[in-house]
């Protein structure tokens, strides 16, 4: 009896010992960090660390990635499947184990993966396997290619106006990536929306966030009714939501007129603004009527700029109707429709839009920022081995960026002061065609116009020195982002860039097909090394073993 009795004694105390271990130290060791971890509920005010150790401005930081090469190619060739696996980091020195890794996007990341091209953006998760780690307080920092902007530019620039504007904004900074010792690529690296990031900009983490998905319905914020299940694109991203005051927001801004109430209005005209100022399509404003999160905080909603590497009319916009800036009826935008139709919400609109194009986006600014920008990066993009764009597209593209705003901003500013109408008839600013945006379709083309003294805008001086007459915004260039960004087809590639396929860049792009599944980042728990997997295998080996000594005290004599 008593030798049928230690083997299963014996098992029976090695798995309590292993599940103690796993719930006391998560099943993984952590290499010390020079930034101690934080959970998530002790989200602290940590913005000097950010700004210094994690999002520099005045410098690029290195992310040193080692991970299994096995694994590491698997992430490549299916990073459609947004599936983590395990790799170690040192983030400007800051070392970490045991986070996930995974390729991460939309439609960038489906025509990448229809190319020969690896350059997939990256999602680096803290707390994928240990729940307590962190990065200054964040548990997630994404890691972004800049696909289809040769000029490296448009999205840091474009979050950096929307400091300028007082909205709230993710912390970005360019990022050298290194991937088991051998240079990837360079990167612009931007704070996820979460924990931190909120507590930041709205000093709490317990209201209803949501995201705006391309798939789906609901995410213009018409009106479908108080089901939540009709807004099937507004996907929810915090811990625990009744969305009760997501539905009320949706009925007040459609049904009512009591727009403060539910919104934070100064913070909505700002983000308007902010795509109009940028023509940025790929958003709100645009067909895809995507790419923003919902924050409410105590019943009252704010809308989050989030991914701009289509700004700068790398979606195809042009000659946006500054009162009518919607691809696509007007009406079907009732965030902005309502909201203009108040005459106090939009004279603040205007306002804010004068305040930028006299400032940050006015040719001496906007050049003086951008020159300073190029002298740091220039280095960084002439080594990128795996550049969608060589080095003399990226010169093409930074020019054709300061083209571009020179023209927009001539533009706001005519429709500003009268000079050109800022409607029309309620048909919005143009209609997807052919892959291109219908902006600048219209016969009323002003994008030429020159300004007026009167309208007090610097002259064009980017017209006459830096800019060819080639490099001219015209409907056709918006059917090619390489093009609409003034650049060449990448065909003869120098610095060790792959061939890659641009086709579809300037509108919709290609490879949407298939997004309507659950994102990557909604399933955390199924990553590899799971934790709570881990405590389940526990547990159930304990059955197992309870059963067993069952049977041995139990079993009938024969």
């Amino acid at each position: 009896m008593k030798s049928k009795l230690a083997v299963p004694f014996l098992l029976f105390g090695f798995v309590i010992v292993l599940i103690v271990g796993f719930m006391t130290n998560g099943g993984f060791s952590q290499t010390d960090a020079s930034v101690p971890s934080t959970s998530n509920s002790e989200v602290i005010d940590n913005n000097a660390v950010l700004d210094e150790t994690v999002f520099p401005k005045d410098k690029v930081v290195d992310v040193k990635i080692t991970m299994d090469d096995n694994d590491f190619q698997n992430l490549i060739e299916n990073a459609t499947e947004e599936e983590y696996k395990t790799a170690s980091v040192e983030y400007n020195g800051i070392k970490l184990d045991n986070i996930g890794i995974r390729a991460k996007g939309n439609s960038s990341l489906r025509s990448i993966g229809k190319t020969d091209s690896e350059r997939y953006s990256l999602k680096l998760s803290f707390d994928e396997y240990m729940d307590n780690q962190s990065l200054a307080g964040l548990t997630k920092i994404n890691l972004n290619n800049m696909y289809s902007d040769a000029s490296y530019l448009r999205e840091f620039l474009t979050y950096e106006l929307a400091e300028k504007m007082g909205l709230p904004t993710p912390k970005y900074s360019y990022v050298n990536i290194y991937v088991n010792d051998e240079l990837w690529g360079f990167y612009l690296a931007v704070e996820q929306i979460g924990d931190t990031y909120l507590e930041r900009n709205f000093e709490n983490t317990t209201g209803e966030l949501y995201k705006a998905e391309m798939n789906g319905s609901g995410g213009d914020l018409t009106w479908l009714g108080e089901d939540i299940s009709s807004y099937s694109s507004l996907v929810e991203k915090s811990k625990s939501s009744d969305s009760d005051s997501l539905i009320n927001m949706l009925n007040e801004l459609n049904n009512g007129t009591d727009y403060a109430k539910v919104l934070d209005v100064e913070e909505t005209l700002g983000y308007v603004a902010l795509n109009v100022l940028t023509s940025n399509m790929d958003s709100y404003l645009g067909q895809n009527k995507h790419n923003y999160y919902l924050y409410e905080d105590d019943g009252v909603f704010s809308i989050l700029p989030w991914d701009y590497n289509m700004a700068f009319g790398g979606f195809g916009g042009s000659n946006i109707l500054i009162d009518e800036p919607t691809q696509g009826a007007l009406s079907e935008r009732p965030l902005i429709a309502k909201l203009l139709q108040v005459e106090e919400y939009k004279t603040a609109y205007h306002e804010m839009l004068n305040e930028a194009i006299e400032g940050y986006l006015s040719d001496a600014q906007l050049q003086t920022r951008v020159q300073e920008l190029t002298q740091l990066i220039d280095p960084y993009v002439k080594a990128d081995p795996s550049a969608f764009s060589t080095y003399e597209e990226y010169e093409q593209g930074v020019t054709q960026l300061l083209t571009f705003n020179t023209s927009n901003v001539q533009t706001i500013a005519q429709q500003l002061d009268g000079t050109i109408p800022s409607s029309g008839d309620g048909s919005g600013s143009g209609e997807s065609r052919g892959g291109a945006m219908g902006m600048g379709q219209r016969e009323d083309n002003v994008q030429g116009n020159e300004p007026t003294a009167a309208q007090g805008q610097p002259e064009a001086k980017a017209q006459n020195t830096a800019i060819s007459t080639q490099a001219e915004q015209t409907p056709d260039a918006q059917t090619n982002p390489y093009q609409a960004n003034g650049q060449q087809e990448p065909n003869d590639q120098q610095n060790g860039a792959r061939q890659f396929d641009k086709g579809g860049q300037g509108g919709p792009p290609t490879g949407m097909d298939g997004m309507g599944g659950p994102r990557g980042d909604m399933n955390a728990t199924t990553g590899q090394g799971s934790i709570t997997e881990l405590i389940t295998t526990g547990i159930s080996l304990l059955v197992l073993l309870l059963a067993g000594l069952f049977i041995t005290f139990f079993k009938r004599k024969r």
